[in-house]
């Protein structure tokens, strides 16, 4: 895990959830990635002091379900995801299928940042329909994120 000043242990499961998304990166000990005067929907390990290099392919994602910029919509363990800018959607969807990424997410729906699973590219499902599709592979994880490293270590 990232370096923090607290040795605080806690457990996140569905439904847990974070007022600002600050605070979200706090708990985790990254730093939210300013975007001019507001934050990016998130923060990468890869990004923090991670002494542990398993991480550096999870990144906390807090995307807004009623964005001005962006098409959220989630339901029984997926989200897809995409610029409402439809030109941009084919670079966007590139920039996932040649990378990987883990992202432990919380959507906003309303008011807080609430968590809704660590998510996984359908790499299937977004070539088939053009845009990020995102599949819940983790429900609830401790703090010290064996269960995040553990899916990593076994994944093909």
């Amino acid at each position: 895990m990232a370096k923090t000043t607290s040795k605080v242990s806690f457990s996140i499961a569905i439904g847990n959830s974070f007022r600002t998304i600050e605070d979200g990166c706090k708990a985790f000990g990254l730093k939210p990635i300013k975007y001019g005067y507001r934050y990016k929907a998130g923060a990468s390990f890869k990004n923090a002091t991670v002494k542990d290099k398993a991480l550096h392919d999870v990144a906390l994602w807090f995307p807004n379900a009623q964005s001005n910029e962006w098409n959220n919509n989630s339901g029984l363990g997926v989200i897809i995801e995409s610029p409402k800018k439809t030109s941009k959607t084919k670079a966007h969807v590139n920039k996932f299928l040649n990378t990987y990424e883990l992202r432990i997410t919380f959507l906003k729906h309303g008011g807080d940042y609430t968590y809704v699973g660590v998510y996984e590219l359908d790499k299937q499902e977004t070539n088939k329909m053009g845009v990020c599709v995102w599949k819940c592979v983790i429900d609830a994880f401790s703090s010290d994120l064996h269960e995040i490293k553990d899916y990593l270590n076994n994944r093909q």
